[in-house]
């Protein structure tokens, strides 16, 4: 019987060739390692007998024929002397056979100098259950070097298919040459093999980081960077640099400027008296140390720039032969500021003296300038007007407060109008422009809209602005424009505070009353205010038919009066009251709430009727009702006169609002007695006490 491993040959396998002789023939093995042995079928009596009769003598010898083909294998007591004794059969001929391949081609061949100090080649081989070497040697393209090969330092490339030379190995690495030429040979017992490779050895070098990075001169808007390459100084072929760079106002951390130059200042030091990348051009040479390159146009003045330097050989291809990057971060020099803040028309606010009717507080307010565009320390913000005395001679009035979205004048005249300059302003100086902002006197101003209502929606950040036409208010004419400003403020306070948060505004048509705000980046822990102006621009003529100057005029801002959510379905009416009795008529009041005046209120309708008894507030008969519009409501301060009242007779009374989606709930009932025939009518001015 013979077994492959632990399991039985089928008998189809298997031939006896005589008494003493069988034969185990596998055909097209597939690849791989396994140990083939048989056994003789003893029974126990036989093998009795014949241990007492022919001690030390062999039981049978048995021979195993191979016939197949690139077959290896290790016989292992195939006539063996000591038959081994499995249970009751005894094992003899073990054999270890190999099924493989001749040595293939290397796979991946892939070489790698390091900083142009070392090299190192690696690669990979196909599997093979028959044992296979591989040796790697090289020559050199010279007319000495071309009949030498130069073996592995070590037996690495045997054991674990790699080689590496240094100036340390031998033999060494040989850093001048740009070529090698690698062969690697496998052998084993059914053949060898050879793989041939022409190796470009200058464009497989990565550099090591750039090292001692500094920056040597810089601007606001540049930086001359310094730094050196150690060994790669005395490449004989151009290097190739990125220069990566990103400041702190950067938008996404992630994105980074890149400049891929080989225009780069190579000398041993740059003169104190120069630093004008221009006069720098030359090849790098034996012996030389820094490298210099001026990076322009940096956007940020005062800010911090991370830069990031690369290195490579101009011969290499592709992203994976950068080096790894050197790295230093500075700061560019600071500037005036770019710009002075934006300003509308509009965007002011003026408040007349309870006390002293011809004076008034002014409140400039403005679009804060974005940290990026501040470029300096002890950045402030500069208001100020300016009047003319009677000596011709300008006089500056600057702010008695300053913050940082808005400037207060405090007792300014009310018939005076203010030519007000607002300036951005750091250590360096003032922007170079500055905004201005017109305030009327109260004479000239036009008039404000009224009735500002914000409506918050579900939607985070999402709001419908709606308010009333003052009445003065006109469509534009070929020379004449009007328009409404609405502004809105990211505050942390809520009012009376002043807006001093970021501010933002858009222009609304005269047409319209109503408009949707979505406000970006909103922040549910912010409190957001709104206002409104009216504008006019005016065209004025020349004296001629041409127009050559536009007249401005702003109501200045009003701050919205009301805050509502968009669902009042289930809001009612309260604080409702007789304001006037008789024994036939009531005059019922209520106070009007600001969400009242939205488009979403049709009218509001009256319910009331007698009672059973004063104890009980259930209708004794008929429920009458009665209907008074939004815009009448709101034009009689919310006022009804219900008529046809019994004399002497108690009624429940109670309000609630229809809207365009359904009706609110009943207002708290309010009971009153009418008052006995032929009496005289009277005012209540107190509010009544309700119903529980």
């Amino acid at each position: 019987m013979f077994y492959k491993n632990a399991e039985i040959v089928p008998k189809q396998y298997v031939t006896v060739v005589n008494a003493t002789a069988a034969q185990l023939r596998i055909p097209n093995l597939p690849a791989g390692q396994d140990t083939y042995y048989c056994t003789l079928l003893l029974d126990y009596e036989h093998r009795k007998n014949e241990s007492h009769g022919n001690s030390g003598v062999d039981i049978m010898q048995s021979y195993v024929s191979s016939t197949l083909p690139t077959v290896g294998h290790d016989v292992i007591g195939s006539n063996t002397n000591r038959s081994q004794q499995l249970g009751s059969q005894v094992g003899v001929c073990f054999n270890r056979v190999y099924v493989g391949y001749k040595p293939a081609i290397v796979k991946n061949f892939t070489c790698i100098s390091k900083n142009w100090v070392n090299l190192r080649c690696n690669w990979s081989v196909s599997e093979n259950p028959i044992k296979t070497t591989y040796t790697l040697i090289f020559r050199l393209p010279s007319r000495t070097g071309g009949r030498i090969f130069i073996k592995c330092p070590t037996d690495s490339d045997v054991r674990e298919n790699y080689c590496y030379w240094d100036f340390n190995t031998t033999p060494m690495y040989r850093q001048p040459y740009e070529f090698y030429n690698f062969r690697i040979n496998g052998q084993n017992v059914l053949g060898n093999s050879s793989s041939f490779f022409n190796f470009h050895h200058y464009a497989n070098i990565i550099p090591a980081s750039p090292i001692n990075i500094t920056v040597v001169d810089k601007t606001e808007s540049s930086a001359m960077l310094r730094w050196s390459v150690g060994p790669m100084t005395n490449f004989p072929r151009e290097l190739i640099y990125k220069i990566e760079y990103k400041s702190q106002w950067d938008s996404n951390p992630e994105d980074w400027h890149s400049v891929i130059t080989s225009d780069v200042m190579c000398i041993m030091s740059l003169p104190s008296n120069q630093t004008n990348s221009a006069l720098y051009s030359t090849t790098c040479k034996e012996n030389d140390y820094y490298y210099y390159f001026n990076v322009t146009d940096l956007k940020y003045p005062s800010a911090h720039y991370d830069f990031r330097i690369y290195v490579r050989s101009s011969l290499a291809r592709g992203e994976d032969k950068w080096s790894p990057p050197g790295n230093i971060t500075m700061k560019t020099k600071p500037s005036i500021p770019r710009r002075p803040p934006r300003i509308d028309i509009g965007s002011f606010e003026s408040i007349t003296s309870l006390i002293d009717k011809s004076k008034r507080n002014i409140y400039i307010y403005w679009q804060e300038v974005d940290n990026s565009e501040k470029c300096g320390d002890s950045f402030e913000y500069r208001v100020y007007y300016t009047s003319t005395t009677k000596q011709n001679e300008s006089t500056i009035h600057y702010s008695n407060e300053v913050y940082d979205s808005y400037a207060k004048f405090q007792e300014l005249s009310t018939s005076v109008g203010y030519n007000f300059i607002v300036y951005s302003s750091n250590k360096e100086g003032l922007s170079a422009e500055f905004s201005t902002i017109y305030v009327p006197s109260e004479s000239q101003g036009i008039e404000k809209p009224i009735l500002l209502t914000k409506m918050a929606f579900d939607e985070k950040g999402v709001f419908e602005l709606s308010w009333k036409n003052s009445g003065t208010m006109k469509l534009f004419t070929s020379s004449e424009l009007n328009y409404y400003t609405l502004f809105w403020c990211d505050n942390v306070n809520h009012h009376p505070y002043q807006c001093n948060g970021y501010m933002d505004w858009t222009h609304v048509p005269s047409s319209e009353l109503r408009c949707n705000i979505t406000i970006l980046n909103y922040n549910v822990n912010n409190y957001y205010r709104f206002a409104i102006s009216s504008n006019n621009e005016r065209l004025v003529r020349n004296g001629t038919n041409s127009y050559n100057q536009i007249n401005y005029k702003s109501s200045g801002m009003v701050w919205e009066s009301c805050t509502i959510q968009n669902n009042i379905n289930a809001r009612k009416v309260e604080n409702v009251w007789v304001s006037v009795i008789s024994s036939t008529f009531i005059g019922l009041r209520w106070n009007i709430h600001c969400a009242d005046r939205t488009g979403l209120i049709s009218e509001y309708q009256i319910f009331y009727c007698t009672v059973v008894s004063t104890k009980n507030n259930v209708c004794n008969g008929f429920m009458f009702s009665k209907t008074i519009s939004r815009k009448a409501a709101q034009k009689e301060g919310g006022f009804i006169l219900i008529t046809n009242l019994e004399p002497n007779t108690t009624y429940i009374v109670s309000i609630t609002i229809n809207t365009n989606d359904g009706k609110s709930i009943h207002s708290d009932p309010l009971q009153i007695t009418t008052l006995v025939l032929g009496g005289s009518w009277y005012l209540k001015q107190e509010y009544p006490k309700f119903i529980q």
